[in-house]
């Protein structure tokens, strides 16, 4: 009888912690997609008082007046471009790593990582100058490559430990039926590890639609994504906090859904390799 009062005052807390934890997160969100629909929010002095009549005159002075429709492309095509290309690059590159011992083999999986964990404004400063001295600065082309070469880093090290759980015999087994070593990693050895490709990929978008630092310093507007345009409702008299909230719906609804979608992918990118 005591074991299961304790078992239960156990699940009790528990709940009552994920509970407290899930509000933490949700009610910053929900404010945001409550003030997104306010009308009486013009008072860019002081945060908008919420449940006002709904409207979705935010939106279109967000997406249409100020043209947010550039940035919200931007951030499309710069997420989707540069987190395949990062796959496409990082993956063989991971395998490699994971199939084949040389001397070189921990410096240059190291070296991969270097670009997360120096700070990103050490790396951010080159970059600055030589796009200004090519001519690339504030251009679509540009932030594909500075978010591919990012990415680039975590494909690499993500995909190499899902390669590094798929048995060595699975690839001797392919070479003896004849497959090289590239058909061995298309046909056999990916489709295994398809979960974890799905996660690294879903981290990937994740973390270039979300890029900020980088956006800011190397764009001015053309190539500007949405949560660096979200620095334009903000002025000396104060915050559009209606438009604001819009924006930043835009923002989370496509991750939310993608998630939502790869949700089953990114569970089991997550647990492979936790069960031998």
């Amino acid at each position: 009888m005591g074991c299961n009062i304790k078992k239960y005052s156990i699940k009790g807390v528990l709940y009552v912690l994920l509970i407290l934890v899930f509000l933490i997160y949700a009610i910053p969100i929900a404010w945001i997609v409550l003030t997104s629909f306010n009308h009486d929010v013009n008072s860019m002095a002081i945060p908008p008082r919420l449940f006002q009549d709904f409207t979705i005159d935010n939106y279109i002075k967000a997406f249409g007046g100020r043209g947010l429709r550039l940035n919200f492309r931007n951030s499309l095509l710069i997420s989707s471009v540069s987190s395949v290309l990062a796959l496409v690059i990082g993956t063989p590159a991971a395998y490699a790593l994971s199939r084949f011992r040389f001397k070189l083999n921990t410096p240059i999986y190291m070296g991969f990582m270097l670009a997360r964990v120096a700070p990103a404004m050490i790396i951010a400063i080159p970059i600055f100058v030589w796009s200004r001295a090519l001519a690339v600065f504030d251009t679509v082309g540009l932030m594909i490559f500075v978010n591919s070469s990012m990415n680039l880093a975590w494909v690499v090290w993500m995909m190499r430990v899902f390669f590094d759980d798929v048995p060595l015999q699975v690839d001797e087994a392919a070479l003896i039926d004849g497959c090289n070593k590239l058909s061995c990693l298309i046909r056999i050895i990916i489709p295994l590890s398809m979960p974890g490709l799905c996660s690294t990929m879903i981290f990937c978008v994740i973390t270039t639609w979300n890029e900020y630092f980088f956006t800011l310093v190397l764009t001015s507007v053309r190539a500007q994504n949405l949560p660096a345009a979200l620095t334009t409702f903000t002025s000396v008299y104060g915050m559009n906090w209606g438009q604001m909230c819009a924006a930043a719906t835009v923002i989370m609804a496509p991750v939310l859904i993608f998630v939502m979608f790869m949700q089953k992918y990114l569970i089991k990118g997550f647990t492979m390799g936790s069960v031998k």
